[in-house]
């Protein structure tokens, strides 16, 4: 399971890079689009820093915390590939704000468990 779980976050997160600069390559403000795709990554790094925390979980605490990276690697390159394929002109960034603050919610929400159920 750690394994598909590594490269599904290496994937998600090369997929959701390449949506950001691809939805923003009209943007006249470098910095603005480089802010923006740091800000879609940091989950992605999260969710490698809270499987790596899973190890010292319990077992079926650990399949959880993977699997959800899962589901929310998946939910989130799904949807910087909707708003990527849809028309120039909508309002993007909204969902280029709200998925990596969902997605740190769900961290959150993970590392708590995995603190809770720590091996001893």
């Amino acid at each position: 399971m750690r394994g598909i779980v590594r490269v599904g976050l290496w994937v998600a997160a090369a997929g959701s890079l390449a949506c950001t600069l691809y939805t923003g390559r009209h943007n006249s403000s470098l910095l603005l689009v480089a802010l923006f795709a740091i800000w879609v990554l940091t989950p992605f790094a999260g969710l490698a820093w809270i499987n790596r925390l899973a190890d010292s979980a319990r077992r079926d605490i650990a399949a959880a915390i993977g699997a959800s990276s899962l589901v929310v690697c998946i939910t989130s390159l799904a949807i910087y590939v909707a708003i990527a394929a849809s028309r120039p002109g909508h309002h993007t960034a909204f969902a280029f704000l709200v998925v990596p603050a969902t997605s740190w919610l769900t961290i959150l929400t993970m590392w708590v468990a995995s603190r809770i159920t720590q091996k001893r």
